[in-house]
């Protein structure tokens, strides 16, 4: 799997996370996404993330499937905060200013922009809308991976 070159100059990828990614590291604690939560910690992984997509964070951790949890809505953004850099709408794309293909679910497509905004090599998610686009995104230098794919790559990252 081709490897897309898109670091930060501290030789970290660069990757967008889909909300569902964000929920299984910030209310449920997910086993399988704790690899991502503690490379964003140890500054291993750089995420970008703008007001769109923020929002929508905001707005699901509000859910009220959520409420037994008891979410601290305001210490998980304050952790999410810490831990992505903010991309602005309207800042020049890294790349080709082709247009992406659309997503099914018009509320995911927020993502992808972001990523070809951002410059982000990696579109973790396990929206399935998403994942169908995989293969028309890999022409825009982004790889789109379900969290599974996306630790063994960041594993295979590791020096040696």
């Amino acid at each position: 799997m081709p490897v897309p070159p898109s670091f930060t100059a501290s030789g970290a990828p660069v990757a967008v996370l889909d909300s569902n990614i964000w929920v299984d590291i910030l209310v449920f604690d997910d086993p399988v996404s704790r690899p991502i939560r503690a490379a964003l910690e140890q500054g291993r992984l750089r995420a970008p993330i703008d007001s769109a997509c923020r929002e929508e964070l905001r707005r699901v951790l509000g859910y009220p499937q959520f409420a037994h949890l008891h979410v601290d809505e305001a210490q998980a953004m304050a952790w999410l905060d810490s831990h992505t850099e903010t991309h602005v709408p309207g800042a020049p794309p890294q790349t080709a200013p082709r247009p992406l293909p659309v997503c099914k679910d018009r509320d995911d497509q927020k993502f992808i922009d972001l990523a070809r905004d951002a410059g982000a090599g990696y579109l973790v998610s396990k929206d399935r809308a998403v994942l169908k686009l995989a293969g028309r995104l890999k022409h825009f230098g982004m790889l789109v991976l379900k969290p599974e794919a996306f630790i063994k790559l960041l594993g295979e990252m590791e020096p040696g």
